[in-house]
């Protein structure tokens, strides 16, 4: 069950993070194990982000999933949300930052599992 999380600057309407939260899914889909019906997006928009002192436009994106995937399927991953933030958000390069966090441990149905 991964869980990503949007924060950006941008101004998203309800109905765009929809959208976008269902694109996103689709994405983490991409990578083996991680299905589309058990992706939890999360997006926060209007979020105030600064760098060096001052307000950026900009995101910060982050990806849990629990089990290990390689690294050049989450390179593809990673280009692919890149085109997306850009297509949709107009964000470039340089405004959005990435980490993908892979766990040790989950936590679901009531008890706590490992990898």
């Amino acid at each position: 069950m991964p869980f990503v999380h949007l924060s950006t600057t941008k101004k998203i309407e309800s109905r765009e993070k929809a959208i976008l939260a269902d694109e996103i899914a689709k994405l983490v889909a991409t990578m083996p194990g991680k299905p589309y019906e058990r992706t939890m997006v999360r997006i926060d928009a209007e979020c105030e982000i600064y760098r060096a002192g001052e307000p950026a436009e900009c995101a910060y994106f982050q990806t849990h999933f629990r089990k290990p995937v390689a690294l050049e399927i989450q390179r593809a991953y990673i280009e692919k949300l890149y085109e997306l933030f850009h297509e949709k958000l107009g964000l470039e390069q340089h405004q959005v930052y990435m980490s993908m966090i892979a766990l040790d441990t989950w936590g679901s149905r009531g008890t706590l599992s490992e990898v």
